[in-house]
């Protein structure tokens, strides 16, 4: 049957991957903050570990694109970068001072850079044209069960560790253990990628996505807002953590429907057309939030927000494989501004936060989907394009 083309060996090893790659980096993310701040770091500088992370992924997502291009080649790229992050992982079971752990954030971004615009391109090849922007999403949700399936592992190995007498700083020091091994067994499997024909480089054709590029930069702005949002939910509408959490659980699977249905509707109405399912609401849904007094009508301009950041990001991606020859190029360079909106729509919204009062102390979403409306332009203007 057709529904097959998306279960073929080479991609649900690329699935695989991803969910163990968020298995791995997911089990020890949410602890490396509070292990920073025992080792001494300040809040600046706790920032600053996901700032280096995100510009070190960015520069290199952007020069391994490049690379690609030029030498056709792709399995080194992520072999390299997962045999490098989970030595990385392991190092920081050592590390007693922030500088140290800084440099270890930052060298894991460049892992990141070398491994997923190469693996990104990897399951788009692999995939069908009319099954691109499903694969794609299949690969994204398989990344997003590793990550919340590390969630429950963290909170086991923390709850052993304590109950066999364990100090917190050594419980942290366990859980990089564990996932420098779940990253090892990532590697092995990498190690059964199926290898990718050299691929000439060839001239370009037409011009480069630009209004893809600019809506990477702003999908990755509001997706890093993310943290903040929960901070307003607890600040403003006073939601509990456990609340929260709650939340949190029934977003996550509601978003990963709408990722596949996205992109199920992209493969049968082509990309043109399923951004605009994409676009409008969440312009809608961001202009509005600071407007939502209600909690319940702000959950729902919150959750048709975020669904429609999460279908951007498949979409975006097979769109970028698919337009021209030079698809590392596109594909780097989507991940690089998808990043650099990480590391500067926290910043701007922050300063929102701190700046405005009640209700409007969100509106960060609202400045950076203001950035949509020159994409837009350009999607109307580009007709030879998206």
């Amino acid at each position: 049957m057709r529904r097959h083309n998306l279960l073929k060996k080479p991609l649900l090893i690329f699935y695989s991957i991803a969910g163990i790659g968020m298995l791995g980096h997911g089990l020890f993310r949410p602890i490396l903050p509070i292990f920073a701040r025992r080792v001494g770091a300040t809040g600046l500088e706790v920032g600053l570990l996901t700032s280096g992370f995100m510009l070190a992924r960015a520069i290199t997502s952007f020069l391994i694109g490049k690379t690609i291009d030029v030498t056709g080649k792709r399995k080194i790229f992520v072999q390299l970068g997962f045999f490098a992050v989970f030595i990385i992982t392991f190092s920081y079971f050592f590390m007693n001072s922030y500088y140290g752990l800084l440099f270890l954030r930052f060298c894991q971004g460049i892992c990141s850079g070398l491994m997923w615009p190469a693996t990104q391109i990897m399951v788009a090849e692999n995939a069908e044209k009319g099954y691109r922007a499903r694969a794609m999403s299949l690969y994204q949700i398989t990344g997003r069960f590793g990550a919340l399936l590390s969630r429950a592992l963290l909170s086991l190995i923390l709850l052993i560790t304590a109950n066999i007498g364990l100090g917190e700083l050594s419980s942290f020091r366990v859980v990089f253990l564990v996932a420098g091994v779940i990253l090892f067994m990532g590697f092995i499997e990498v190690l059964l990628v199926p290898e990718q024909k050299k691929k000439k480089a060839e001239k370009r054709i037409g011009k480069p996505p630009y209004s893809i590029f600019l809506l990477g930069f702003v999908f990755g702005a509001m997706i890093a807002l993310a943290p903040l949002s929960l901070v307003y939910l607890n600040e403003y509408y006073t939601i509990s953590l456990i609340g929260i959490a709650i939340l949190l659980l029934c977003l996550d699977v509601i978003t990963m429907l709408a990722m596949y249905g996205s992109s199920y509707l992209t493969d049968r109405i082509t990309v043109k057309k399923s951004l605009w399912v994409i676009i409008i609401p969440c312009f809608i849904a961001a202009l509005c939030l600071p407007f939502a007094y209600n909690f319940l009508v702000f959950v729902v301009l919150y959750f048709i927000m975020r669904m429609a950041i999460s279908s951007f990001l498949p979409i975006a991606r097979a769109y970028a494989t698919s337009v021209d020859p030079e698809v590392g190029s596109n594909i780097g360079t989507l991940n690089m501004v998808s990043n650099l909106g990480s590391v500067i729509g926290p910043i701007v919204a922050g300063l929102i936060y701190d700046a405005l009062p009640g209700a409007f102390k969100i509106a960060g979403y609202s400045v950076i989907a203001l950035l949509l409306i020159p994409a837009i332009l350009i999607k109307l203007r580009n007709r030879r394009g998206i």
